[in-house]
């Protein structure tokens, strides 16, 4: 399959690394995702799906940072989701 011309990943999103208090999971994410839109210049509507890299086992008492709830937390709508394992 011939994906030139079809799909781009036009942002990236860095966070702070390593143990940090009073940090989720899902933090880490969202504000990943927000400095990769941020970064890309898109608005949330040109969005069309989403790519989590790798899944972290969420600490006690956390939600599982999948991409369903991360696409939620951000107000997208996205047809396609994916978590890579690498």
């Amino acid at each position: 399959m011939n994906v030139k011309d079809k799909y781009a990943i036009v942002g990236v999103g860095y966070t702070p690394q390593g143990k940090i208090p009073e940090r989720t999971t899902l933090g880490f994410h969202l504000e990943a995702c927000a400095n990769a839109i941020e970064d890309a210049g898109l608005s949330r509507e040109d969005i069309d799906g989403l790519i989590c890299y790798r899944h972290f086992p969420p600490s006690t008492g956390e939600q599982d940072a999948t991409p369903y709830l991360v696409a939620q937390h951000l107000g997208l709508s996205p047809a396609y989701m994916f978590q890579d394992a690498n």
